[in-house]
């Protein structure tokens, strides 16, 4: 910008003086009037014309000297306004901030305040910030800690009916890690909670032979400590694991960059497996533990092919979601308040919306950094008696 109004005041500057060496339209200056103090007669066709009055050396550098001093002063005060708009917040939506606080966004056609867009409201937070949400909201923070607060534990349920507890180690990026911890309701949901558990032990969730075959087909159980990640992210709302390729997986477990061509991944098991688990509870908090009712690999669209089956394996809600409940079995949950607090972080995450981010309310998507899994542990609850049963044995 001030490279800009350099050249303009420079093209400014050499104007006037372009100007008065140029004759005027219908007027031929002898060669000999040029640095003979710019005082001309013209003399066309012997006519006499009256004598014109040129602007002599000092006045035209005088006014130079004026124009130059005036481009370096406005030169000046753009330099400020620059400087001081680098240090200024972003703009402040005031109408928006207004809708919102009268809560009539809507009425008032402000869509930014009404769906929740934050395009230039200085309180839009910065992204790389670990306590910034999703569409620039800043998310609750601990004011004595600093560290990001989670919503509260999901209840409801009897402890007496987590069977299992898994510790899910995940990361984000290269910088960022911690741990889920969810606790299972295997008396409830057994043939929900034994697939998931088989997905997430070593050997692996196997709907197939592993073995290879006469043809030298290979394969290979699915297991989220292999290639397991964070697939997809509904803001707020949910974030969903999975495996995104079995034969991915399979390679890169076998150290090969390529992958096999023999590779066979395990199909979708059969939906009658699961179908008469228990509905434990609803879609009712945050922090709920959720498969498909047709059991694991049935999460996406049902297009997907064997290998990308487990792409959307479970999900674990940051919201009530009661929309899932017609499709969807709990069957387990976030078991403390610091799991909870980093559900908080992958949930609002960035995410990867391509083009359909242009369309209000499509903010779902796979998240923008790299969110992988790195280890997986499961142990098994001994639930002790209760007094009761203790006094009557």
């Amino acid at each position: 910008m001030k490279t800009l109004i350099a050249a303009l005041c420079l093209f400014l500057v050499a104007s006037p003086l372009a100007l008065a060496l140029a004759p005027s339209r219908g007027t031929r200056r002898p060669a000999s009037s040029i640095g003979s103090g710019w005082a001309a007669t013209s003399n066309d066709n012997n006519n006499h014309q009256p004598q014109q009055r040129q602007p002599d050396d000092e006045s035209l550098a005088s006014s130079r000297r004026t124009f130059v001093s005036g481009c370096l002063s406005s030169l000046a005060l753009l330099q400020t306004a620059v400087h001081g708009q680098a240090q200024a917040v972003r703009a402040v939506g005031g109408s928006e901030i207004d809708c919102r606080a009268a809560g009539n966004c809507l009425e008032k056609g402000e869509l930014d305040g009404a769906l929740g867009w934050y395009w230039g409201a200085k309180d839009r937070c910065e992204a790389t910030d670990p306590t910034c949400g999703a569409g620039g909201k800043q998310l609750t923070v601990d004011e004595t800690t600093g560290q990001l607060v989670g919503k509260p534990v999901p209840n409801g349920v009897d402890a007496n009916r987590i069977t299992h507890i898994a510790l899910v180690r995940v990361d984000i990026g290269r910088e960022e890690s911690s741990v889920l911890k969810i606790g299972l309701y295997g008396n409830d949901a057994p043939a929900s909670v034994e697939q998931f558990l088989d997905f997430l032990s070593e050997t692996g969730f196997a709907t197939r032979s592993t073995s290879s075959n006469a043809l030298g087909e290979l394969t290979a159980p699915v297991a989220f400590g292999r290639g397991g990640a964070a697939t997809w992210i509904d803001p707020g709302t949910s974030i969903e694991f999975g495996v995104p390729s079995q034969s991915i997986s399979f390679a890169k477990s076998k150290g090969r960059a390529k992958v096999l061509d023999s590779f066979v991944p395990q199909p979708r098991p059969s939906a009658n497996l699961v179908e008469n688990d228990a509905i434990v509870k609803e879609h009712d908090s945050a922090g709920l533990l959720s498969v498909p009712k047709k059991g694991l690999g049935y999460g996406g669209t049902g297009f997907e092919s064997d290998d990308e089956c487990f792409e959307r394996t479970f999900l674990i809600t940051d919201a009530a979601a009661p929309a899932l409940n017609p499709t969807r079995r709990v069957i387990g949950q976030v078991l403390d308040g610091k799991s909870m607090a980093f559900l908080e972080r992958l949930s609002n995450l960035p995410t990867k919306r391509g083009i359909r981010g242009v369309i209000p309310g499509q903010t779902d998507g796979p998240p923008l950094p790299k969110v992988v899994v790195r280890d997986v542990a499961v142990a098994t609850v001994v639930n002790k008696p209760t007094d009761a049963s203790s006094s009557s044995s």
